[in-house]
């Protein structure tokens, strides 16, 4: 994979045909007006309403449509220009300081991890929660416009591989 450059990734004004991205219609037109939006903190330093629900919403819209779900490790360096895009966007969208960049990026990477464990939960495996001989060639419809063919059967050999390691082990 190459590493991505902030023009690589579409901005959410372009890939407003994407899942999630359309829902985020008011976040999407405030940003291309220039205009930051407002997100609250408590105590604990969680984003809370106003503002909480659609900033968590939206960083979870934009890093599903924009890291590749072949990535296993947040902390895999090669992620760091990822991670710079996502804080970049993030900053002109919202009005974020810079000290909460760290729960930001954290938050990213269990978003991204939620979807990769949603998606081998809901095509790969079967209701037991056995992987499937045969899983599905192509990415499911509804995430085609953000996973490619590619990445999808990356993501299959990965989890497979994952799976017959764990069964080895366990036999021996």
């Amino acid at each position: 994979m190459t590493t991505p450059t902030e023009n690589d990734i579409p901005s959410p004004k372009e890939a407003k045909g994407k899942k999630g991205i359309v829902i985020m219609k008011k976040i999407v037109q405030a940003r291309s007006e220039g205009k930051k939006l407002e997100v609250s903190w408590n105590a604990k330093g969680q984003p809370i309403e106003p503002g909480g629900t659609s900033f968590i919403s939206y960083l979870g819209s934009y890093v599903r449509a924009n890291v590749p779900i072949t990535y296993d490790d947040w902390k895999d360096s090669s992620l760091d220009a990822y991670k710079e895009i996502i804080w970049k966007n993030i900053q002109v969208t919202f009005n974020v300081d810079a000290c909460r960049k760290t729960f930001v990026l954290r938050k990213a990477g269990l978003l991204l991890r939620s979807f990769r464990t949603s998606l081998a939960h809901k095509y790969l495996k079967d209701v037991n929660g056995d992987y499937l001989e045969n899983p599905p060639n192509q990415p499911p419809a509804q995430y085609a416009s953000i996973i490619t063919e590619d990445i999808w059967r990356q993501f299959i050999a990965k989890r497979m591989d994952k799976t017959f390691k764990v069964l080895y082990t366990i036999y021996i």
